[in-house]
């Protein structure tokens, strides 16, 4: 019986700990849930976090706490996060620079497909490339042109070193042999980048159609292309960069929750359902739709196939550009 005992005890705690989970998940949640968001403040991103947070605290029941804790490529928010454990009171909104950082950006720590699950994808954004109207080019051809024959001349924006748009615009380059200068802006300063861009001060720029409305009415901005595969509805004579270029690695921004590996499923489940649900309410797709972001919402298993694609992408451009971590 005294050999058995250390078997038995064993057993039971086996047994307790795999009830735990599920215990927890049926009475969850009991307090309020925080989410720490790496996305800048009044960006696409931004917005439709606190968008659907409120549908999702009135299912739930409990406040839905948003903190914004931008830099450090989405690192320093995905550690508070993950910092704060695995009962799934603390969650992630990330861009997908929570994935490109770790191929771009020195002492990076968090790998997302090892410290993190995926919870729910929530929105992406179509992108324009744009040219200041000084710029003497009208195609994106030409502007390919010119930039060759003036290596470093013209500059583009981005909002950081390893962001979804610094390699939107190295694959840009990769695929055409565009030869432009980088700036990077901090996440926290999306409003000082897009107005440096409108003003002149960058040469370049990737952005949505509803920043770039008044200006392109005026004349200030040209459009060249849309950054991917097929047209923009609402500019249908503006080609899309891949009829230009069939070969652009079109590397897709987006932004999405995640929570610290670890989390009971039930509970990722009962989340991710609840955020789905906020993204097809007909309010919140209109919204989003008049500042050209799509609402998405999607399953954690959807979510998870698409971040490993999404990082296999990622993966190939930086090792073809030949780009190391700075």
């Amino acid at each position: 019986m005294s050999q058995l005992r250390p078997v038995l005890l064993s057993l039971l705690c086996a047994i307790g700990t795999g009830f735990m989970p599920a215990a927890s998940a049926q009475s969850y949640p009991t307090k309020p849930i925080r989410v720490v968001s790496n996305a800048a403040a009044g960006s696409p991103g931004d917005i439709a976090l606190r968008l659907v947070a409120p549908k999702v605290s009135a299912a739930l029941a409990q406040p839905v706490v948003v903190e914004t804790k931008g830099g450090g490529g989405g690192q320093i928010a995905a550690m508070e996060a993950i910092r704060s454990g695995t009962d799934g009171y603390s969650l992630l909104y990330s861009s997908s620079q929570i994935v490109t950082s770790k191929f771009l950006l020195k002492n990076v720590t968090i790998d997302t497909l090892r410290d993190l699950v995926p919870v729910s994808q929530s929105a992406r954004t179509t992108n324009l490339l744009a040219v200041h109207a000084s710029v003497p080019v009208n195609s994106l051809r030409e502007l390919v042109d010119y930039s060759r024959r003036n290596p470093g001349k013209l500059s583009f924006s981005s909002n950081g070193i390893g962001s979804s748009l610094h390699l939107q615009f190295i694959g840009l380059m990769v695929s055409t042999g565009a030869d432009l200068f980088h700036v990077p802006y901090g996440s926290a300063n999306e409003g000082l980048r897009n107005n440096d861009f409108l003003t002149g001060r960058t040469s370049v720029s990737l952005i949505p159609y509803s920043s770039l409305k008044p200006a392109l009415d005026a004349g200030n901005v040209k459009v060249l292309a849309v950054l991917g595969e097929s047209r923009y509805r609402r500019l249908p004579a503006v080609p899309a960069v891949n009829e230009a270029y069939p070969d652009y690695r079109f590397s897709l921004g987006f932004w999405g929750f995640l929570a610290p590996a670890g989390i009971p499923q039930p509970i990722v489940n009962r989340l991710s359902g609840e955020i789905q649900k906020g993204y097809r309410d007909a309010d919140i797709v209109a919204k989003l739709d008049a500042l050209d972001v799509e609402a998405v919402g999607s399953t954690p298993q959807q979510f998870a196939s698409f971040l490993k694609r999404y990082e296999e992408t990622i993966a190939g451009l930086v090792k073809s550009a030949g780009l190391k971590p700075q």
